[in-house]
């Protein structure tokens, strides 16, 4: 992850805590500090929750930002990753249960397969014209229905939600904020949402 991906990540999981805390801890704010200068007696509290939202919401937007520009493509090889490691598997499994002697040069990819309408290519070794043991590649296509790599899918996206390195850099810090939002926002805390909006 890039160093200007990482502060948005931080700050997104400080401020998600802090609301989250102050929920749990149904905090009522009678005292801030800010640059050394202390306020005290709010007449408005709602203000300073409204506030934090607010800085909650730009976190928010600016991780998103930063993980549409910077790092879009590492989540997107982090599920390619670990749908070829799965499925290409599958895949030479399925084509080798028909008893052929595969060419594992060519390939079993469940992209190549998917873009040409769950039609797999690959090849075989037959016995050429030259008489015995003399060898020809022949290409083989075999129509792949879902239901033959639907487990291989399904273990592809358990492990890239809880196995890979995307659950803990893009996925956790979204649904951290979405059950922020969620418990935090729509609760009787005097500094919800619901509160300070109605």
């Amino acid at each position: 992850m890039t160093d200007s991906f990482l502060r948005q990540r931080r700050n997104l999981f400080i401020i998600n805590g802090i609301l989250i805390f102050a929920c749990l801890a149904k905090v009522k704010i009678s005292k801030l500090t800010f640059a050394g200068i202390s306020f005290s007696g709010f007449g408005n509290a709602a203000v300073i929750y409204s506030f934090l939202w607010i800085i909650l919401g730009y976190f928010l937007y600016r991780f998103v930002v930063f993980f549409l520009e910077e790092e879009k493509d590492k989540f997107s090889n982090f599920w390619v990753r670990e749908m070829s490691t799965n499925v290409d598997k599958k895949l030479k499994t399925i084509a080798s249960k028909k008893g052929d002697k595969l060419n594992d040069g060519s390939g079993f990819s469940y992209y190549h397969t998917k873009e040409n309408n769950w039609l797999l290519h690959y090849q075989i070794y037959v016995e050429g014209d030259y008489g015995e043991g003399s060898e020809v590649v022949e290409n083989i296509k075999l129509p792949i229905l879902r239901s033959q790599i639907f487990f291989a899918q399904l273990l592809s996206i358990l492990r890239f939600c809880a196995l890979s390195p995307a659950l803990t850099n893009y996925i956790l810090p979204l649904a951290l904020s979405s059950y922020v939002i969620y418990t935090a926002g729509f609760t009787e805390w005097e500094g919800s949402l619901v509160a300070i909006f109605t």
